[in-house]
């Protein structure tokens, strides 16, 4: 079998950051054979699986994540010479950047405050909806173009021969909408959703006109149906200042931060439970919810971060240890990897890998693209999947002039495998059948298969992970280097009499224990080849004088 399908079928992600501790799944110990332990078919696969799943851990770890920015293309955007759309103007810094709302197009996009992607693939483009509390601005992005095109504003949808004026938005086919805190946007299928946080109302819309060729909705959205009001928790279509919005197979969620709770209804906004979050989150104040890829639902607080199942009967929490004071603003599931999640702050963009939310990939170096550190995130970051990357768009301010980054971004692995597809022995190859005799050439044939396992991995590894810190701190990707000769030497290993059960050996828990510590020394002495190094930057000496 090819071990990239094993790690498929056992479901193991990449998931390996810089300066992360690798320690293999099972240890020493817990694969021995212990002095009172009976020996059986079943406890001794139970062993050899141990042994199988150290081995599929270090192959996994031969990629590593680096926080170091896979940006292939980088702007801001600017106001072009015509009146309905704004350009990429690369290479400038904060003080240069030109409002993007000096054409009085949307005089508040200097202070967007959320924004989303809706895409239509037969279109080759795509849109973004931003808002900023009570007003919806509409652009469309060509991806063959380099520049924004102003579509219309909400205001604008159908307006039919009324006339409407801010906040008194009109929505279209005959039904008024009012808007003052928009607060989350979603999608499903052909819907769009739009919450309202002190208004207290969820809004449905038709867009399939943005996300299909149709002529008659042709970029409109058309409204379908709206719930809400001011509620407490045990109210199923009310709300308290209702500040996220989440989506999965088909289902809503609606983080209700006033009530402390999360509420789920059916795309027909129909209520199905509420799952009251106060227990959990104590004194915490809830800000964003989000769904990964497997339905697991993250509640994002301004301390901690919360990891639950699709139906709330799991919980995990993770501790936010703040960067210089940095208040966390929003969670949003990356397009391009479903393993990969970005965390918001008002000062930087944390990547963070679902498998293991407590600790962060990486974060943007923002600095280098020209963003100066006292830089202002607005509560606005937009994803949109191309060519398997992340389309990240950013949108900040300084001294009140707005501006939108624009980022590539991808899962930025690095290898030190010659080559990722090879065969090995399935773990259904490494397991003794319960009809066989425990004998020692039937525990023998399965131990020379996981030692060729290992050999055959061995042979594909030419290098060892270099990381450095840079002069802020950051741990970054350096490089690779070769193996020195006494790191060769360390995993030169080789099927030998001492790996194997003799003929005349009884099959014992003693004599088994010899084998399983050969393979785990192996396994060890691997481990340390894949653990990165980490280089100081290096210091400017400084001459002390003593008084």
């Amino acid at each position: 079998m090819n071990i990239s399908s094993e790690l498929i079928i056992s479901n193991i992600k990449y998931d390996r950051y810089l300066n992360d501790t690798l320690t293999l799944p099972f240890q020493l110990n817990d694969i021995l054979f212990q002095p009172n332990d009976t020996v059986s078919c079943n406890l001794v696969n139970i062993k050899l699986k141990h042994l199988y799943d150290n081995f599929l851990y270090l192959y996994k770890n031969t990629l590593i994540s680096s926080n170091v920015l896979p940006v292939t293309s980088t702007a801001i955007a600017g106001i072009s010479a015509g009146a309905t759309n704004f350009t990429w103007y690369k290479g400038l810094s904060t003080s240069q950047f030109i409002p993007i709302s000096t054409n009085n197009l949307f005089p508040n996009v200097d202070n967007t405050n959320l924004s989303y992607i809706l895409s239509n693939p037969s279109k080759e483009c795509y849109y973004m909806f931003l808002s900023y509390k009570n007003e919806i601005k509409v652009f469309k992005f060509n991806k063959n173009a380099s520049y924004f095109e102003n579509v219309y504003s909400i205001n604008e949808i159908d307006p039919g021969n009324k006339s409407y004026t801010s906040p008194n938005t009109y929505v279209g086919d005959g039904y008024d909408v009012l808007y003052y805190n928009i607060t989350a946007f979603a999608a499903i299928d052909n819907y769009f959703f739009i919450l309202d946080a002190e208004r207290n109302q969820l809004v449905k819309y038709d867009a399939t006109g943005f996300v299909k060729t149709n002529n008659i909705l042709n970029e409109r959205l058309v409204f379908v149906n709206t719930i809400g009001n001011y509620g407490s928790k045990e109210s199923k279509v009310e709300f308290n200042s209702p500040t996220g919005l989440a989506s999965y197979n088909k289902f809503l969620y609606v983080l209700d931060a006033g009530n402390s709770c999360v509420k789920k209804f059916d795309i027909d906004l129909n209520w199905k439970y509420t799952y009251r979050l106060s227990k959990d989150l104590l004194n915490l104040k809830p800000i964003d919810i989000s769904c990964d890829i497997e339905g697991n639902i993250y509640i994002l607080t301004d301390k901690k971060l919360f990891k639950y199942n699709n139906t709330f009967t799991t919980k995990e929490a993770f501790e936010l240890n703040t960067i210089n004071g940095d208040i966390f603003k929003k969670i949003i599931m990356s397009q391009a990897e479903s393993n990969v999640f970005f965390l918001l702050t008002n000062k930087n963009v944390l990547k963070r890998f679902t498998s293991n939310p407590g600790i962060d990939i990486g974060k943007y170096l923002l600095f280098l693209f020209n963003y100066d550190l006292e830089n202002d995130i607005n509560n606005a970051l937009s994803l949109y999947k191309d060519n398997n990357n992340d389309l990240v768009f950013l949108f900040s301010k300084n001294n009140n002039t707005g501006k939108i980054g624009f980022f590539i971004d991808n899962i930025n692995l690095y290898d030190i495998l010659a080559q990722r597809d090879f065969d090995i022995y399935s773990l259904k190859d490494t397991t003794i059948n319960g009809d066989e005799y425990l004998q020692s050439w039937v525990i023998n044939k399965t131990i020379s298969k996981i030692l060729i396992n290992h050999m055959r991995f061995r042979d594909q590894i030419i290098g060892k992970f270099i990381a450095r810190q840079d002069e802020k701190g950051n741990v970054v990707f350096d490089n690779t280097r070769y193996l020195l000769i006494n790191e060769l030497d360390s995993i030169n290993f080789q099927q030998t009499l001492s790996n194997y059960i003799g003929a005349n050996e009884l099959v014992t828990s003693g004599v088994l224990n010899r084998c399983i510590r050969n393979i785990y020394n192996i396994q060890a002495n691997l481990l340390n080849i894949l653990k990165s190094e980490i280089l100081n930057f290096p210091t400017l000496d400084i001459p002390i004088t003593l008084n």
